[in-house]
C-alpha cells in the first residue's frame, strides 16, 4: 500500500490517493510523489503508528505497514478511518486493536496537514513537486492505459510494447463529471472513487455511493475507471448493473465519427463489447431519474466486501402516486455471460400495482430469463433462487409483510442461504 501524490497546475500542494503498489506501473506514477510506509517514519513514531501501538493493534507486523499507510491517507483526506482501512487484512485476527486505533484517530474535523504526518525529507519533496501536465489523446489503442486493475493481474504488460503509454487518467476530457441536457455525463477515465464521491451523481441517484463501498477496496476504487469496468465486460461488473438500470448510454468515438449506444446494446457476448476497430469509449451518459423513481441495489458474495458477486441486481422503479409501476428497469449480474438487462421480467411488472401474485409471476419469468452456471461462487440453482429473492427485496422494499406473503412464509422473509460450492462448470 502506497500513497501517490500529484499536483495539478491550479494547486500549490499535491493531492494523495491510496494505491496498491502491485497494481501500479512505473508509467502511472511518472511525475508523481510516491510515499511508502518508510516515508512516514521519522525520529519519533507518527500519529498513526503511535495509535496502533497504544491500542494494541500491532501483532506479527506483516499487515502493519498497509494499515499505517491506509490510516495516514484517512487523516490526509478526512476520510473515516475504518472505511479507509478496508481491504487490508490481518492474519493474526488483530482487528479489535486496529479498530481501537481507528477510534483514537477519529478526532478533529477535516484533513490533517501533511507536515504532521510525514518525515521532513518527504515533506520537502512534496512541496517541490511540479504540476502534472495534461496528456493529448493520441488515438493509438495499443498505447492506452487507464486504471489497469484488470490488466496488471492478467500480466498483459509482460508483452506490451516497450514505450510509455498514454495515461488516460491524465487526459482532462476523459476525467470530467458534468451535467448535460437531461442528465449527467462521466468521462471514461473517471474512477470508481470519483463516481462514489460525485455530488452530481449522488443528487440524482443517492443509493449508488453507499453501494460502491462493495466495489473493491478504497485503493482499487482510486484506480479502477468507469470505462475499464464497462469495456472489460465482466458478467459481474460492479458499475455496469446500476448503469443498466439507470438507462445509461455510452459515447464512442472512432474513424467514422461519434456514436451513442444504449448500454444494454454495448455488451455483445462474454467479455465482448460493441467497439469497432479504432474506437474508444469516451464517456457515459446517465439520464435524470423520472419522477417517483427509486433505485434498489443488491450484491451478494461469499464475503460482503472485497469479493466478486455470486449474483447481484439493480432495480429502478418509477412509481405513480397510485402505487402502479409506470416503468422499471432490472439488471442482473453473475447469471448470464454479460451484465444482463431483464426485459421480459420488467414487462411482467410494468403497469401493475405489484401484489404477491404479480411478484411471484415476475420471479418465475426471471428464473426462465437468466442462464447461470455452476462455479465456485455457487450452483446455477442457488444463483437463480438468490436472484429471485433479490428481486423480491427490490419490489417490496419497506414492506416486509408483502415480502413474507410473496415467499408464502409467516413473518418477515428469512435470510438467504449460503452459497453452495459447485463441483462442475467454469467461472461465469
Amino acid at each position: 500500500m502506497v500513497l501517490v501524490g500529484s499536483r495539478s497546475p491550479d494547486r500549490s500542494e499535491p493531492v494523495y490517493e491510496l494505491h496498491n503498489a502491485c497494481l501500479t506501473t512505473v508509467a502511472m506514477v511518472a511525475g508523481c510523489h510516491v510515499i511508502t510506509a518508510e516515508g512516514l517514519s521519522g525520529d519519533e513514531l507518527g500519529p498513526v503508528q503511535r495509535a496502533l501501538v497504544d491500542a494494541g493493534g500491532v501483532q506479527c507486523g506483516f499487515c502493519t505497514p498497509g494499515f499505517v499507510v491506509a490510516l495516514t491517507w484517512a487523516l490526509m483526506s478526512g476520510t473515516d478511518a475504518r472505511r479507509a482501512a478496508a481491504g487490508n487484512l490481518c492474519r493474526c485476527t488483530g482487528y479489535t486493536g486496529i479498530r481501537r486505533a481507528c477510534d483514537l484517530l477519529a478526532v478533529g474535523p477535516g484533513p490533517t496537514p501533511l507536515d504532521a504526518l510525514v518525515a521532513e525529507p518527504v515533506l520537502q519533496v512534496a512541496m517541490a513537486l511540479p504540476p502534472i501536465e495534461p496528456e493529448p489523446f493520441d488515438g493509438h489503442p495499443n498505447r492506452w492505459l487507464a486504471g489497469a486493475t484488470d490488466e496488471i493481474p492478467e500480466h498483459r504488460h509482460a508483452t506490451a510494447p516497450h514505450r510509455r503509454p498514454t495515461l488516460l487518467r491524465r487526459v482532462p476530457e476523459l476525467c470530467r463529471i458534468s451535467e448535460h441536457p437531461g442528465g449527467v455525463e462521466l468521462g471514461s477515465a473517471v474512477t470508481a472513487a470519483q463516481v462514489q464521491g460525485s455530488e452530481l451523481v449522488a443528487a440524482r441517484w443517492p443509493a449508488l455511493p453507499d453501494h460502491l463501498e462493495q466495489f473493491g477496496s478504497p485503493a482499487v476504487r482510486a484506480s479502477a475507471t468507469l470505462g475499464g469496468n464497462l469495456v472489460h465486460a465482466s458478467p459481474t461488473a460492479d458499475l455496469a448493473l446500476p448503469l443498466l438500470a439507470m438507462g445509461a448510454s455510452v459515447v464512442l468515438s472512432g474513424p467514422a465519427g461519434r456514436r451513442v449506444v444504449p448500454l444494454e446494446r454495448f455488451f455483445l457476448a462474454y467479455r465482448t463489447v460493441d467497439l469497432r476497430r479504432g474506437e474508444v469509449l469516451l464517456s457515459v451518459r446517465i439520464p435524470d431519474p423520472p419522477p417517483g423513481s427509486r433505485l434498489h441495489l443488491e450484491k451478494v458474495a461469499k464475503r460482503r466486501f472485497d469479493d466478486i458477486a455470486s449474483a447481484s441486481i439493480a432495480v429502478r422503479l418509477d412509481v405513480a402516486p397510485s402505487g402502479a409501476l409506470v416503468d422499471l428497469r432490472i439488471a442482473a449480474g453473475g447469471v448470464a455471460p454479460i451484465p444482463l438487462l431483464l426485459t421480459r421480467t420488467a414487462d411482467a411488472l410494468r403497469g401493475t400495482s405489484p401484489d404477491a401474485r404479480v411478484i411471484r409471476r415476475a420471479v418465475a419469468v426471471l428464473a426462465d430469463e437468466v442462464t447461470p452456471i455452476d462455479d465456485v461462487r455457487g450452483s446455477a440453482a442457488y444463483k437463480r433462487a438468490l436472484l429471485g429473492h433479490l428481486l423480491v427485496a427490490g419490489l417490496t422494499e419497506g414492506n416486509p409483510h408483502l415480502a413474507a406473503e410473496v415467499l408464502d412464509r409467516p413473518g418477515p422473509p428469512p435470510s438467504i442461504p449460503s452459497a453452495q460450492p459447485a463441483t462442475t462448470g467454469a467461472a461465469s
